[in-house]
């Protein structure tokens, strides 16, 4: 279990995160959501061990955070970075076999080699990785993450991903998602998501973080968390909820602003 009690962090007098709670199981899918400047990425931040909270603890596999090396904790935890740099030169099984730079070199290329198959990355072996298209680069991202998680001998793995779905088309959006899905359940890793797209979120996610100024807005499954007045109070907006019995899908959409809001 990644696990997260009561954790703060304020920069310059400024609560960035407060009082926030939550459970990452094995095997799930979780994400983040809020608003613009709610705190998702400092939440993420904090989680991944990259920053220290000035109140609370966060537990990886039942031990503090607190006080583990890099090396212990990249054994553990990949992170995939909001706009991750995409190094010019580097052909892309070169940045995805970067993931694995703890480890062995047999373990390293098995775990290459798997990461690459299940993000659909291995066509891409060869070519110029900077060259790649967006949704191309993010499933390499993705791919170097996972391949850090396999190179692990670790039992317990959590993949931490800062805005993954950014700059994607919708299509490419939900494949990705779909693909982190499949990867958590097949492989029983646990994955946490900041994304923006409520409706991605009513898609693929198992629980829910709702942020609103740093603070909880309610942390759940996904049915309980993703209603509309919930919605409403911490997005300010007005939204109008379809639903496809047929297809078992529910979507949000935001309704016109009244004449003279």
């Amino acid at each position: 279990m990644l696990e997260a009690r009561a954790l703060g962090l304020s920069v310059q007098g400024r609560n960035l995160v407060e009082q926030v709670s939550l459970q990452v199981a094995p095997g799930e899918l979780n994400m983040v959501l809020g608003p613009n400047g709610a705190g998702k990425s400092s939440l993420l931040s904090l989680l991944a061990g990259l920053r220290r909270p000035n109140a609370g603890a966060v537990e990886l596999a039942g031990r503090p955070l607190a006080g583990q090396s890099a090396a212990q904790l990249a054994r553990q935890r990949a992170v995939m970075e909001q706009n991750p740099l995409t190094p010019s030169g580097w052909k892309t099984a070169e940045l995805i076999l970067a993931g694995a730079y703890l480890a062995d070199a047999d373990r390293a290329d098995a775990a290459c080699r798997q990461a690459m198959e299940l993000t659909c990355t291995t066509e891409l072996a060869q070519r110029q990785a900077h060259t790649l298209s967006g949704g191309e680069q993010q499933r390499a991202h993705l791919a170097r993450a996972l391949c850090q998680l396999l190179a692990s001998t670790e039992t317990e793995r959590y993949l931490l991903l800062d805005e993954p779905t950014a700059a994607l088309d919708f299509a490419m959006a939900d494949a990705l998602l779909a693909q982190v899905t499949r990867i958590c359940r097949d492989l029983n890793i646990g994955a946490l998501a900041v994304v923006h797209d409520l409706n991605l979120a009513l898609r693929h996610a198992d629980s829910v973080l709702l942020l609103n100024e740093g603070r909880s807005a309610g942390f759940g499954p996904t049915s309980e968390i993703m209603r509309r007045e919930k919605l409403e109070a911490v997005y300010g907006v007005r939204l109008a909820e379809l639903s496809s019995q047929e297809h078992a899908l529910r979507a949000f959409v935001p309704l016109p602003h009244a004449h003279g809001d």
